[in-house]
């Protein structure tokens, strides 16, 4: 949000965030988070001018925030990421909130008013996907608010066995016991088998050419979907993978016998044997196919389960494939002064995978 002469609060004053402002943010993450994926404060500075100040989705009137106090310390910040997306054929404007710290001085004010300030900007609708609850209820007095159905995430077990031994053995905390059961979990997988591959269909790189150019057509029902293109799906995925915690990614496009696309799967091959699911995108009638590829990708990579967050075309085929759902992580938050934009979400008439919010981020 341009906010040119500062918006000024009791206790201090809202004004943009610019480049010299780096130092002083970094000292304040440093301060305010214990873990970062950036090992040195210089690390760090490079990665928030990347994504805040040289994003190719750069837009002057929705820009990130700081918080100055009355000594001109800056003691609170606010990162905001434009993305670019289409309601009902139309350009709109989203906002993606993130990163919200402020110095444990100036907690209380500095962030309500940072909020405030980000909600009242000129974007079309204002978007979180990793939000606690102490942003619902921040969200939610001003206006916003979680969407219910994105905020469900899945799990698919692809070896049930050890699945399950692992889940039983968290749940009692009974130390060795996930070792203890590990021959008969690997047996009763052994005598299930494996997720077959689809008949029918081939598995193709994915690449931001392929991506820029079908989502539109393999989304073309849905009323509220991301604008790609090439250039900023390339800059995308590349910070996807900058500090290689997740995993190795795949990308795979899946295409039916005749070469028309049926849709495409991104996903993090996670140590700890649990995958991440960045993005499913498939044509209406082909996400149960698109979902299948992905299982068995992912079985082959040896993996014991997938998870991800809800995307509303894929209920149904992910309640076929048997996957659980649940509500027990972040909240994916809303707020938009366009009542049919907010609508939209609510109904399941959006795409907001976790390639459009702040998942992909890495601070």
């Amino acid at each position: 949000m341009t906010l040119t002469a500062g918006v000024v609060r009791a206790m201090g004053s809202i004004r943009p965030f610019a480049p010299d402002d780096i130092p002083a943010v970094v000292a304040l993450r440093r301060k305010a988070f214990q873990h970062s994926a950036h090992p040195t404060a210089e690390a760090l500075s490079d990665y928030l001018e990347e994504v805040f100040f040289r994003n190719p989705w750069r837009d002057a009137a929705l820009g990130s925030l700081v918080y100055v106090d009355a000594q001109g310390r800056i003691v609170g910040f606010l990162g905001v990421v434009p993305r670019q997306a289409t309601f009902q054929g139309q350009p709109i404007r989203v906002a993606v909130g993130t990163q919200l710290m402020v110095d444990r001085d100036a907690r209380g004010l500095a962030s309500f008013e940072l909020m405030k300030a980000f909600l009242s900007g000129p974007q079309d609708l204002a978007f979180s996907d990793v939000a606690n609850d102490l942003s619902r209820r921040m969200w939610e007095a001003l206006g916003g608010g979680p969407s219910l159905l994105q905020s469900l995430h899945w799990t698919q077990p692809l070896r049930r066995g050890r699945f399950y031994t692992g889940l039983l053995a968290q749940r009692l905390r009974v130390r060795g016991l996930g070792w203890g059961l590990r021959p008969l979990s690997w047996a009763v997988d052994a005598l299930a088998g494996g997720w077959a591959s689809a008949h029918g269909l081939e598995e193709v790189p994915l690449t931001p050419t392929l991506m820029a150019a079908h989502l539109p057509e393999l989304l073309g029902h849905v009323k509220l979907r991301p604008r790609y293109d090439e250039g900023s799906l390339r800059w995308l995925l590349d910070h996807l993978v900058t500090t290689g915690r997740r995993g190795e990614l795949h990308r795979v496009a899946v295409r039916s016998a005749d070469g028309a696309l049926a849709g495409w799967y991104a996903y993090f091959d996670n140590a700890d044997g649990v995958g991440q699911v960045v993005q499913v995108a498939a044509r209406r009638d082909r996400s149960g196919d698109v979902l299948h590829c992905l299982f068995h990708h992912a079985w082959r990579q040896r993996l014991v389960a997938l998870a991800g967050r809800v995307e509303p075309g894929l209920l149904s085929a992910l309640g076929a494939s048997g996957a659980l759902l649940s509500r027990d992580g972040p909240w994916v938050l809303v707020q938009s002064r366009r009542p049919e934009v907010l609508a939209a979400v609510h109904r399941g008439d959006a795409f907001l995978s976790r390639l459009d919010g702040e998942w992909w981020m890495s601070f």
